[in-house]
């Protein structure tokens, strides 16, 4: 399996690189209500947009998995309590 993830992420390197070479042609990013002008490769816009969407949609899954994280933990402290509860009891039946 580790040889496949690797195999895997060597080619989406390779693409990656042979996408910026092949886009290296200079625009100007502006946003609106900002003054400020930002010339850079084609690319690196491209790239800079998808790892900013990436990191949104990590934040947005991680809030969204709040409940459930909040819920399992709420589950294992009852495991663990409902555990040392038996073998209280384990260990009071065998006296």
């Amino acid at each position: 399996m580790r040889l496949i993830n690797s195999i895997i992420g060597a080619v989406m390197a390779l693409l990656v690189i042979l996408f910026a070479v092949s886009n290296r042609e200079l625009v100007t990013v502006e946003l609106w209500p900002l003054p400020y002008q930002l010339s850079m490769g084609l690319y690196a816009v491209i790239l800079l947009a998808l790892l900013v969407g990436f990191i949104a949609g990590g934040i947005g899954m991680w809030l969204v998995g709040h409940g459930k994280r909040r819920e399992l933990r709420r589950l294992r402290r009852k495991t663990r309590d409902l555990e040392e509860s038996l073998a209280r009891q384990q260990m009071a039946s065998d006296k």
